[in-house]
């Protein structure tokens, strides 16, 4: 039966094990990342403690080892974050980015697929399978790991095709008839055709269903060296973390290499750049607002890029360029503010390293001003700020010594805490 236009085929193999024990090992050293690196664990109240090994998960606590060897617990509802510290691999991103509409984004490659679903071979060298139903976009080409949904967000109904500028840069709407590793199978009105990646920069698709859930301890997994699974967590161990995604059966094996930070959810914080900001104001140095080169991105950098200080990746955040102002409003119940704030490690690649300074703000009342930040330098944290009563924070970039040249900022995990 060949599809209509404007809506694809909806089909019931959500539910099979679409995810088979994957073993990410393309790009590890040989054993197992040195023990020496350690973990940090960021707790519900705002403290902070570092293990040289984590275990545990499932609805167990987790098992803490100290340098000494010495073991003590956490109980896994008190950690908010979990982040692998010390000298990691990085591989080579992929040539494509993948979004899926429970908001995981992966990079990697289409090693696959026919009209029921996609299969993506990630960039650690794993594949998994994918219905399609649960595909929100496809960004393939150079900048795949710059670009975002809202760029190529076009009115109508179906789904939409948009080719490179060397290809024409125009985009078609319709409806995605298969998927495979050469390219996409299209619908549209002058008939069906196959559009070869090479020819494309994104492919977008018209959500069909609602995502499915995670039902245990919901976990975002920040990849190296770019972007993050939405999925249960199963187990820690000393060399891998080991999940589950709500739309299959099995159990996907992570390698600690392949991981960079584990975000959980929870009822007694939240994450700030989840939110949408209530003002902003950005201002360059010389010029006026419409001047502005750089606007703010969510989890990336102004230039798309994913959230790096001082080699540290940070998966939730916000990307700035001096001057910014962003302003949120305080969820009701939030008595506390932390971030990391500092320059993104890509301006180590510009003549200039960039300078600028940051503030937090509290209905307008400064609460924590920086050092001068240059590129390079470790990212600052600003410590436990108190929130409590106050309606609106205000995180400012400001310009440095240099002008704005370069002041390309990071405010890492900011988060809300009950």
């Amino acid at each position: 039966m060949a599809p209509v236009p404007g809506q694809r085929h909806s089909y019931n193999r959500a539910m099979q094990s679409i995810l088979a024990l994957v073993a990410w090992l393309s790009f590890l050293p040989s054993g197992s990342p040195s023990a020496a690196d350690g973990c940090e664990l960021l707790l519900r109240d705002g403290s902070r403690r570092t293990a040289r090994q984590v275990a545990g998960g499932a609805g167990k606590p987790l098992a803490l080892t100290d340098a000494a060897g010495a073991v003590t617990t956490v109980p896994l509802a008190d950690v908010v974050a979990l982040d692998w510290i010390g000298p990691r691999p990085v591989p080579e991103a992929g040539a494509m980015t993948l979004l899926l509409h429970d908001g995981s984004r992966l990079v990697g490659q289409v090693g696959g697929g026919d009209e029921e679903q996609l299969q993506f071979e990630l960039v650690s060298g794993g594949k998994l399978d994918f219905p399609l139903d649960s595909v929100r976009a496809l960004f393939a080409g150079p900048r795949h790991g710059s670009l975002d949904v809202d760029r190529f967000a076009v009115g109508g109904a179906g789904d939409s095709l948009h080719r490179r500028a060397e290809s024409g840069g125009d985009y078609t709407r319709g409806t995605v008839v298969s998927i495979d590793a050469a390219g996409v199978r299209f619908e549209y009105s002058l008939g069906t055709a196959h559009f070869p990646w090479a020819d494309l920069e994104a492919l977008l698709l018209e959500q069909q269903v609602d995502p499915a859930k995670p039902a245990g301890d919901v976990v975002e997994v920040d990849l190296e060296p770019d972007g993050k699974l939405v999925c249960e967590l199963v187990r820690l161990t000393a060399t891998d973390v080991v999940v589950k995604r709500g739309d299959g059966e099995g159990e996907l094996l992570l390698p600690l290499a392949a991981v960079a930070a584990l975000r959980f959810r929870g009822d007694g914080w939240s994450w700030l750049a989840d939110l949408k900001p209530s003002d902003v104001k950005q201002q360059p140095y010389l010029g006026g607002s419409d001047d502005f080169l750089f606007p703010w991105r969510r989890d990336r950098t102004v230039t798309g890029h994913p959230l790096r200080v001082h080699e540290r990746r940070y998966g939730s955040g916000l990307g700035c360029h001096a001057r910014c102002e962003l302003s949120f409003a305080i969820p009701a119940g939030s008595k506390r503010f932390l971030a990391d704030a500092g320059l993104s490690d890509e301006v180590l690649t510009l003549p200039e390293r960039g300078a600028a300074e940051f503030r937090v703000l509290v209905d307008g009342v400064e609460r924590w001003r920086s050092a001068l930040a240059r590129g390079g330098d470790e990212a600052q944290r600003t410590g436990l700020i108190d929130i409590a009563g106050g309606k609106v924070v205000t995180l400012v970039v400001d310009f440095g010594t240099g002008e704005d040249v370069a002041d390309r900022a990071v405010w890492g995990s900011p988060l809300l805490l009950r």
